[in-house]
């Protein structure tokens, strides 16, 4: 039984090995029939590329606006010039035309507005109390009386106080009030403010004088009062007369004697 069996396995074994040889062969022969009537395509191989040149762009380029740069100056020494002397020149003194002055001054104060400029002795009139004395006030004598003087306005002593009173004639000041008119007459040549009349003397002070007739003034004392004569008007003021007139066309005031 066991001697049947061997030969036949013997058989199927050498069958199979038979076969695989020729199944392989036989793909082996397809293979390779199939190499040959097929050649393999060649690779193809990448070609160098011509080198192409960099384009060029012909545009003008922008314009730039730029300062142009300035190259600093060599800096220069500066000489300084020598003074040359002026000759010096001589001063004279301006001979003043008194006339034309007080025609001026008589013009401006023609208005009403100016007329009422006010100076300190403005607002005193004679009879006015005062408690004290100003600042600055000055004492003296005149005919064996004391006065007080300050600003063109002259006081005297009062049962309580002060009283403004009238320019005693004869008292001198050093130096005339603000607002000070001159009149010449002849060879006389007279200051005039706040109802006083001035003639400067020999030590350059000024004395209080009577006021003289037949002169005009720009404008009339604080204190003056106005009345009418037989239908003329008429001021007066310590004692002296003015009348109004017409000078170049200006109201000025003639000193005249009681009407």
């Amino acid at each position: 039984m066991k001697c049947h069996l061997f030969p036949r396995f013997a058989l199927i074994v050498t069958v199979l090995a038979a076969g695989a040889f020729d199944l392989s062969a036989a793909d082996w022969g397809s293979l390779h029939g199939n190499n040959r009537s097929a050649p393999a395509a060649p690779v193809a191989r990448p070609q160098p590329q011509p080198s192409r040149a960099p384009q060029v762009n012909h545009a003008p380029p922008p314009v730039m606006h730029q300062e142009p740069i300035r190259t600093p100056e060599p800096r220069r020494e500066v000489q300084p010039q020598p003074q040359r002397e002026q000759p010096r020149q001589e001063i004279r003194p301006v001979e003043v035309n008194h006339s034309r002055v007080v025609e001026t001054d008589r013009r401006r104060m023609d208005i009403d507005e100016d007329r009422r400029q006010s100076y300190f002795w403005s607002d005193y009139h004679s009879g006015m109390r005062i408690d004290r004395l100003p600042d600055g006030y000055r004492r003296f004598r005149v005919h064996d009386h004391d006065f007080f003087y300050f600003g063109g306005v002259y006081y005297d002593s009062g049962p309580s106080g002060y009283v403004v009173c009238p320019p005693p004639v004869d008292a001198a000041i050093s130096e005339l009030p603000p607002g000070t008119e001159t009149i010449q007459v002849g060879e006389t040549v007279y200051y005039y403010a706040a109802g006083a009349f001035y003639v400067q003397q020999a030590d350059g002070s000024f004395i209080v004088v009577a006021a003289p007739l037949g002169v005009t003034v720009a404008v009339l004392p604080p204190d003056a009062t106005s009345f009418v004569v037989n239908g003329v008007g008429y001021f007066q003021a310590d004692g002296v007369y003015y009348q109004p007139v017409m000078q170049n066309g200006v109201t000025v005031y003639l000193t005249i004697p009681q009407p």
